[in-house]
């Protein structure tokens, strides 16, 4: 009888030996291919390489839906807060992002074998902002100093313009300055400029149907006619001076001059029969009028002139005309015929193109990666420079972003490039440039009036606007950053 048992337990082993080692062969491959990021497919019969999707949001905390079954999310980086979801069949689903208090972002995702679809920009518009109200009234226009910390408001009754000074943190006025019988102008390309250290402001005003340019001093409270000053009425097209906070430049009969306004007998002829200038870092850029060529020449306005394009620009001057420079490598040019020309000298690009008719206004973004302009009803980017990241878009790619049947204005860059705030009828929206599936637009307010000035700030992720309150135009703002700081 024991040498029965020992027997039956000695098979036992064997077959349990035998069928631990099969059981290591068939399972073994398979924790292999899972670690190798294959899934097998009961609808297939196959094992299928797996993808994944990765998602940075704005704000950081989040849910994470697809095909409306909330996933488990796991921070993969926590020094840009960057959510990855991994081990998902090849295949189209509806990917939706939700947090508390905010609009949900949805996308439709088509996800490959081994491949990580990527998401670096998602922002989550909230809800409800809340909009913090300045001290202002008859509020005309505004424009916000280089540090974001001061406001020049111009506040228009109808028969006095002031220009007030108002602190942005301490939410007060620090300083007024009227001028009797005075509106600002309306030339929407010439407006209040801060100089570069912010102590003087350049003011282009009307009084009967003629224009006249102040120049504020902040720093002793005084003001004056520069048109007076110099016994001139034609001069135009003002501009600081980006090296010294005493000098600026104008126009005046196709001639641009340096002026410096603590010795006004120091006045620089810069350059002779031109269109149009600007100036970037060191330098002046101008257009010249006789061979449709820009140039550029030292910000002292003397020395020679460097030709900057081989090619000429059949662009008209007048009131429209603009040449903006984000540097010596990227220039747009607007004709007085709204034309946009673009010169680009890139890593597979050189030379100037046409891009675009009835254009209103350009802005580039910060990093000279992409070029936004629009017209009265659409935006365009168009870009300077390859973008790697996904979606990918090779330089020189033009893409439109959106159409509205009501004008477009206060086109900016939100400061990840890949968001424009604008604006359109009585509203304040945002807009993605991912345009994988749909296209999110979100409205950021909703406004009392259709004719208004909004600028968005990237120093503290603010956006400032003009809204009507009591019939009162009030200037106010709303914070696009987290409440908690994030």
């Amino acid at each position: 009888m024991s040498e029965f048992l020992e027997n039956y337990f000695m098979s036992i082993k064997k077959i349990f030996f035998w069928f631990l080692v099969l059981l290591f062969f068939v399972v073994a491959p398979v924790v292999v291919y899972y670690a190798m990021g294959y899934r097998f497919s009961l609808e297939r019969g196959i094992f299928v390489f797996s993808g994944s999707v990765t998602v940075k949001p704005t704000p950081r905390e989040i849910e994470v839906y697809i095909d409306d079954e909330q996933v488990s999310t796991g921070v993969v980086n926590f020094l840009n807060y960057s959510y990855h979801m991994g081990s998902l069949f090849p295949g189209k689903y509806t990917l939706e992002v939700r947090s508390n208090g905010y609009v949900p972002w949805k996308k439709e995702v088509h996800v490959h074998s081994g491949v990580s679809t990527e998401f670096w920009n998602v922002f989550l518009a909230r809800e409800n902002y809340t909009q913090v109200e300045y001290p202002t009234e008859n509020v005309a226009d505004f424009f916000i100093s280089p540090d974001g910390k001061r406001i020049a408001m111009a506040e228009d009754d109808g028969s006095v313009l002031k220009v007030k000074i108002l602190d942005v943190q301490k939410e007060e006025v620090l300083y007024e300055f009227p001028f009797e019988g005075y509106h600002l102008s309306e030339d929407s390309k010439e407006n209040i400029e801060w100089s570069p250290r912010e102590g003087r402001l350049i003011v282009p005003a009307v009084k009967d149907g003629k224009k006249e340019y102040f120049v504020i001093n902040i720093g002793n409270e005084e003001s004056f006619s520069l048109n007076k000053k110099l016994q001139k009425d034609d001069i135009r097209k003002l501009r600081w001076s980006t090296d010294d906070r005493n000098t600026l430049f104008y126009l005046e009969n196709g001639k641009l001059f340096r002026l410096d306004l603590d010795n006004m007998n120091n006045e620089v002829e810069a350059a002779e029969n031109i269109v149009g200038y600007d100036l970037s870092g060191s330098n002046i850029y101008y257009l010249s009028n006789e061979n449709g060529i820009i140039y550029r020449k030292n910000i002292s306005g003397r020395g020679d002139a460097e030709q900057m394009i081989s090619k000429s620009i059949a662009a008209t001057g007048g009131d429209n005309f603009e040449l903006i420079v984000y540097d010596k490598d990227r220039i747009a040019v607007i004709s007085q015929d709204e034309k946009l020309y673009l010169y680009n000298d890139g890593e597979e690009s050189q030379g100037v193109v046409e891009l675009g008719s009835g254009v209103k206004g350009v802005h580039f973004s910060n990093d000279g990666k992409k070029l936004a302009f629009w017209n009265n009803n659409e935006i365009a980017v168009y870009f300077l420079r390859k973008w790697e990241t996904q979606p990918s878009r090779e330089e020189g790619q033009k893409i439109d972003i959106v159409r509205f049947s009501q004008p477009i204005k206060n086109v900016s860059w939100l400061k990840d490039y890949e968001h424009l705030i604008f604006s359109s009828g009585n509203q304040i929206k945002l807009v993605e440039l991912d345009n994988r599936s749909m296209r999110n637009i979100n409205d950021l307010v909703n406004l009392d009036l259709d004719n208004f000035r909004a600028t968005y700030t990237t120093r503290d992720d603010n956006l400032f606007f003009v809204n009507n309150k009591d019939n009162v135009n009030k200037l106010f703002s709303i914070s696009l950053t987290e409440e908690n700081g994030e």
